[in-house]
């Protein structure tokens, strides 16, 4: 009970005085910079290799994949070089937010393990078709070392970034001293699992969607988040190659 308290009170974060509709801006920038950027990099590796866009290519996926990610560090500068707002955070050091991830990350996939299999057996149960999320099967389709090195950068640096950014730098942190705590991470990890596209990866990534919301709560610092989300992919990354994918 002690430990319960202390996360629910553990708020370095202080309430984001950011207007409803600069939020809304953002996330509409966002979702149309996702869909725009993704095409102009799928066409413009495309047009540069003087072959039709093919999005079942490795390359073109990748490319497609990276303008898809990059969209929310475009809005965040954006939104960092037009909008003005005050900030009372106490976020703890950069440093200190990597030890924290560090250890979250620990306590996060250790919980994980259990209830994506306990998950996974329900929905066989229920005899839904297991699938596996598109970044698996790009990484067990294989490809040229400089596209596998390129895929393996956007899967554990460039995705976890951008998620942490649009998911948690935004979205958790409006909702964070807005609504009950609950429904902050509900919303802002149900949307997060959501986007995923994928059923059997949907509880795992709820779960670890709520630890990244406490994580970043109490530390203040979206670095602490990222630390867990790159790690978190990065397992999962050397799982696919080197042992069985698990599917989270």
């Amino acid at each position: 009970m002690e430990l319960l308290e202390k996360i629910r009170s553990g708020n370095r974060l202080a309430k984001w005085n950011i207007n409803p509709i600069d939020f809304g801006l953002f996330i509409c920038f966002v979702l149309t910079g996702s869909f725009l950027l993704s095409g102009l990099f799928a066409s413009g590796y495309a047009y540069l290799i003087g072959e039709e866009p093919d999005l079942e290519s490795l390359p073109i996926v990748i490319a497609s994949g990276f303008g898809l990610q990059l969209s929310s560090v475009l809005a965040w500068l954006l939104f960092k070089f037009f909008v003005a707002y005050e900030s009372e955070d106490r976020p703890d050091s950069f440093k200190k937010s990597v030890k924290i991830g560090v250890a979250g990350f620990i306590c996060i996939y250790l919980a994980l393990i259990p209830s994506m299999l306990v998950w996974k057996a329900l929905l066989d149960a229920l005899q839904f078709e297991y699938e596996y999320q598109l970044p698996v099967l790009l990484v067990q389709g294989g490809g040229s070392p400089l596209e596998m090195s390129l895929l393996a950068l956007l899967i554990v640096v460039v995705a976890p970034i951008c998620e942490e950014i649009v998911y948690r730098g935004f979205l958790f942190r409006y909702l964070n001293r807005r609504v009950s705590l609950g429904v902050a991470i509900a919303i802002s990890s149900g949307i997060f699992a959501l986007m995923h596209l994928n059923l059997y990866s949907f509880l795992p990534l709820f779960i670890l969607g709520g630890g990244l919301c406490l994580v970043y709560r109490l530390s203040g610092n979206i670095v602490s988040s990222i630390t867990i989300h790159v790690l978190f992919n990065l397992v999962n990354l050397l799982m696919i190659y080197f042992v069985e994918p698990i599917q989270l």
